[in-house]
């Protein structure tokens, strides 16, 4: 929680002290066209960039230095990257419609891209265990997938009227919410693939995150 990442249309990757609001260090420099997403590893000693040249870079959170080559595969730009729990794994989405993992140590794609969306993917993230992961798409759906298998889980979850922009699975696994262009935010089941409750009006919605479980309270007392 001490840092800051940024991803900037100019190219670069900013760190910020979350203190101070100081930068810490120089820009982050390598890709090729605008960075659309960053994601710091469960460590916090790595960072991965996701771009719009269609790579994804790793950072050494320390030094600013790039990590090993670029990842390579997608044949459109990159919207969002997501790191596993236990920090192995990559998750990515893109405009070529596909999500794909990546071997963190190696740079290889991890398994076949997790096909099913017809139209750009824009978002992805793992479930809190790294045993599934959803993605969202301008096709309006949401789709969760095996992490081992590569296979969809379930049918895809419908119900927003326009394009999604992004989801995220609640503390404990057992919800997702998702926001899209149709101003509102849904949740859904992940059990059962099933819509809870009514809408939540909002207006655009471009980011969604979820809050941190609290901590487990060692003086036997109640939480709030």
């Amino acid at each position: 929680g001490r840092l800051i990442a940024s991803a900037s249309r100019d190219m670069s990757i900013g760190l910020w002290d979350a203190a101070t609001g100081e930068p810490v260090g120089e820009a982050m420099t390598g890709h090729t066209y605008h960075v659309r997403s960053v994601c710091f590893s469960p460590d916090g000693t790595t960072l991965a960039s996701a771009s719009k040249d269609m790579t994804i870079r790793l950072w050494d959170v320390a030094t600013g230095q790039q990590k090993g080559e670029p990842f390579t595969g997608h044949t459109n730009w990159l919207r969002w990257v997501d790191f596993s729990p236990d920090g192995r794994l990559l998750a990515s989405a893109s405009n070529d419609g596909t999500v794909r993992l990546w071997d963190v140590a190696t740079g290889q794609q991890h398994g076949e891209p997790l096909e099913g969306h017809t139209d750009h993917t824009r978002g992805v993230e793992f479930s809190p265990d790294g045993k599934l992961v959803v993605s969202s798409s301008l096709d309006r759906t949401l789709r969760l997938w095996d992490v081992a298998t590569g296979q969809p889980v379930g049918k895809p979850m419908v119900g927003h009227t326009a394009k999604l922009t992004q989801v995220t699975f609640s503390p404990d696994g057992t919800m997702l919410a998702s926001g899209s262009d149709d101003g509102t935010v849904r949740l859904w089941d992940v059990a059962t693939g099933r819509q809870i409750g009514e809408p939540l009006l909002e207006e655009e919605v471009r980011e969604l995150i979820s809050s941190p479980p609290e901590p487990a309270s060692t003086s036997g007392g109640g939480g709030g």
